[in-house]
């Protein structure tokens, strides 16, 4: 059995290994300048985000920053938010409230995208 986990990690640590990770196929690696726009307008997007929440739950930036997920290991970081914020609240948000931060993720989801669009065709 042991035999058996060790040749599997060997053979998944010799496949290939895309040339750029995460990158679209057919997609051209971002310059420079793309790179620094994307990072940007992420950072605006973030924080209108993060500002946007707040007013739905009367928070501060602060407490909204300190129960966001990692966006990066959380599948719906809208849904561990909302939780995060609850029990820094010690209330649960309304429905209408959860639905307005559901709303606002997929707003940033989508501000996101197409930042990332507009990069490309710089």
């Amino acid at each position: 059995m042991k035999r058996t986990i060790l040749l599997s990690l060997l053979v998944l640590t010799l496949q290939p290994v895309p040339p750029v990770m995460g990158q679209p196929a057919g997609r051209a690696a971002m310059n420079p300048a793309e790179t620094a726009f994307v990072a940007a307008a992420s950072r605006r997007i973030e924080d209108h985000f993060v500002a946007e929440v707040a007013r739905i739950t009367g928070t501060t930036p602060r407490q909204v920053r300190k129960a966001m997920p990692d966006e990066h290991r959380i599948t719906s970081t809208a849904m561990r938010l909302i939780a995060a914020l609850e029990v820094e609240l010690g209330t649960p948000l309304s429905a209408e409230q959860q639905a307005e931060i559901l709303e606002a993720d997929r707003m940033r989801k989508q501000a996101l995208a197409q930042a990332r669009e507009a990069a490309g065709g710089r």
